[in-house]
């Protein structure tokens, strides 16, 4: 009785390590966008089962990095919806039927839009932000909301009411901020992407310590209806994915100009690339974005940007972009002074507790406090001062292209390693003090890892010059050749076997055949166990191979009866010569013959 009491607490307190997981034919943690659509066309997956995978993977590691803030309930019924409209032929873009999560500080229907402050905890909007509703048309499933920096504010952690988000390749260090639970999720393979914001370097700078592809777009090129601001002519939606393709896929979808996003320059040959010694190698200076880059990052920066060379492209040295006087213009031209007019013109496309700005700044469950916003209200603050110096800052960036005659220009994302949660290290991201200041767009892609954590290389081009930034950037990525981001930290939670890679081969190379019998066993493979599912493969793959020597056979047969029909066609030729020949020659000698004959008789 003592032994059955022992065995009973040790199931009841002991973890019992049992793999539950749901299983799938491809592996979700090493696919992008496009490779997911390609998937779910051929059948391998399904939107439902994509979701679920994904639900699973937020479920197993969410707690280790805090990046999700709130599931969206309804995903799975909107994923049952879409497989429909593909069954029936109907797929409206790429995104159909793909998992994307969202930053908590834009509006998603059903989802309380919080800007990582427990007190806005039950803020729902009326209706989706605009960018919301385009990813929906585009058959975008909006799986979750991400944790952030509370209202925005720090661009060193992602630290809010609800926790802080961690890194993820080392839960000891920062993901940066304020979009750090967007990117922190795609790299953990929680989604395949996510929409952050930006106002200063709030997407790019997290994406590049998680090993991503950044983009800050032009500002006005994506609606700011349904998300809360914190300063309104620098903040922007910006789109964080595993790969620069999906990127560009995204960014045709959300924006305001119904502009498709191309990839297609094969070459660098032409393209005028300026490089910034002091932003590359730094000095001993007073202004921050010119101070020393760290070692690390200046070789790694270094040798990435001399592959742009070797890609054909034209390097343009400047030494020094920003002096004491053009940093303070950009440093000095963000302010949060339309904040609480913001979001009090935010505020009425929601329901809650929350009705005013100055609600907000008496309510608990906030980090930060916001009483230093409230002389600002009710229009107190202007813009005048800032917009002379964004003037100013602006021209001067437009002489500087026209001087250099350069197309964009180039630098490490940040140039300071990636550094613990809660300690004192500074961020310093030249993006910060360039395309932030005067709304022109810029995009990080991973360069390489030093260590254990990725590092982005930033490229910022002029005003509406997205095409210019996504062709570079692609072909900067397809030359460098890194695999695509799933942090080791967290694993596939299921394991394919060998057998399916083959049976994919066969269905692949074998278009038509046992069509719909493979995709049925794709479809229901994570519904059988393991034995069922090895047994139904093989069979498959003896069918196919049966397939294969069938049409091997009717191949040969039908080479032998061309062969014996050739060699008919070639005897009846050679009859129909000799035929000719001989019948010439026969009646040549019957001719001659008669004649002999006919003379005789004349005798």
């Amino acid at each position: 009785m003592k032994l059955v009491k022992v065995i009973l607490l040790l199931i009841i307190f002991l973890p019992i390590s049992v793999s539950a997981y749901t299983k799938a034919v491809v592996d979700i943690t090493n696919m992008s966008i496009s490779d997911l659509s390609v998937a779910l066309d051929k059948g391998y997956l399904t939107s439902e089962l994509l979701v679920t995978l994904y639900l699973e993977r937020i479920d197993a590691y969410n707690s280790e990095f805090n990046a999700i803030r709130e599931i969206n309930e309804k995903a799975l019924e909107e994923a049952r919806e879409l497989d429909q409209e593909r069954a029936q032929g109907k797929v409206r873009s790429k995104l159909h039927g793909i998992p994307i999560v969202v930053k908590t500080n834009i509006d998603v229907e059903g989802l309380a839009t919080t800007a990582g402050s427990l007190a806005l905890s039950d803020n729902y909007p009326i209706k989706d932000a605009l960018v919301i509703q385009k990813l929906k048309e585009a058959g975008a499933i909006i799986l979750a909301s991400t944790n952030m920096s509370e209202f925005a504010f720090s661009a060193g952690n992602s630290l809010s009411s609800y926790g802080q988000v961690r890194n993820a390749f080392n839960t000891s260090y920062t993901p940066y901020g304020s979009s750090g639970g967007s990117a922190v999720a795609v790299a953990i393979s929680m989604a395949s992407a996510s929409l952050g914001t930006d106002t200063n370097s709030s997407v790019r700078v997290p994406a590049s310590a998680t090993g991503l592809v950044g983009m800050r777009p032009s500002i006005g090129l994506i609606s700011s209806d349904g998300i809360i601001p914190y300063d309104i002519k620098r903040d922007t939606v910006g789109v964080i994915s595993k790969t620069v393709e999906d990127n560009a896929l995204i960014l045709s979808v959300i924006n305001e100009d119904n502009k498709s996003y191309n990839l297609e320059q094969t070459s660098l040959e032409g393209v005028r690339i300026g490089v910034v010694d002091s932003y590359l190698n730094g000095s001993e200076s007073s202004v921050r974005v010119n101070q020393a880059t760290d070692l690390d990052i200046k070789a790694l920066a270094n040798e990435k940007i001399k592959l742009l060379e070797d890609m054909g492209a034209e390097l343009v040295s400047i030494s020094e972009l920003l002096n004491s006087y053009y940093y303070n213009l950009a440093s000095t031209s963000m302010s949060g002074g339309s904040f609480c007019d913001g979001f009090n013109s935010y505020i009425n496309g929601t329901v809650g507790s929350i009705r005013s700005f100055h609600d907000l700044v008496l309510a608990r469950g906030k980090i930060y406090s916001l009483d230093g916003y409230l002389e600002e209200c009710n229009g107190a603050w202007t813009y005048d001062n800032d917009d002379e110096k964004k003037e100013l800052f602006e021209n001067y960036i437009l002489n500087v292209f026209q001087e250099y005659d350069i197309d964009l220009l180039v630098y490490p994302t940040t140039k300071n390693k990636v550094y613990p949660l809660n300690s004192n290290g500074t961020l310093n991201a030249p993006g910060s003090f360039l395309g932030s200041v005067i709304g022109y767009p810029s995009i990080t892609v991973n360069m390489g890892y030093i260590d254990v954590f990725p590092y982005g290389l930033e490229f910022f081009s002029l005003k509406r010059e997205e095409d210019l930034l996504y062709q570079v950037s692609y072909l900067f990525e397809q030359e460098n050749n890194l695999n695509l981001v799933n942090s080791p930290l967290t694993p596939s939670l299921y394991e394919i076997p060998d057998y399916i890679d083959v049976l994919k081969y066969y269905y692949e190379e074998n278009n038509g055949v046992l069509e719909e019998e493979t995709k049925s066993y794709f479809l229901n493979y994570s519904k059988n166990s393991d034995t069922e599912n090895e047994k139904e493969a093989q069979n498959l793959i003896k069918k196919y191979q049966e397939e294969e020597l069938l049409k091997k056979y009717h191949n040969n047969y039908f080479i032998i009866i061309l062969i014996l029909g050739l060699l008919l066609i070639i005897c009846l030729v050679i009859f129909m010569i000799v035929y000719g020949y001989l019948g010439k020659r026969i009646k040549t000698f019957y001719f001659k013959l008669g004649n002999r004959i006919g003379k005789g008789r004349k005798f």
